[in-house]
């Protein structure tokens, strides 16, 4: 589980600087190559829809601990 948590941890990283470096370049990066901005909407969204699951995942997680 340490491994996965740490992997995901440097994935959602790269995913951010992916996203400051896209900002950085301008819609002229995007408008070079068509296929990036297909590309990196679909790394976008895969990235946030793992974030919740996996936020969500751990929340509940965190409340199986709870005392009744």
């Amino acid at each position: 589980m340490e491994h996965a948590l740490t992997n995901w941890l440097l994935g959602l990283i790269a995913a951010l600087l992916a996203v400051l470096v896209l900002d950085a370049t301008g819609r002229e990066f995007l408008d070079a190559v068509v296929p990036i901005e297909a590309v990196a909407n679909l790394l976008a969204l895969v990235t946030f829809l793992a974030f919740v699951l996996l936020t969500g995942a751990f929340m509940v997680y965190t409340a199986s601990f709870r005392e009744a």
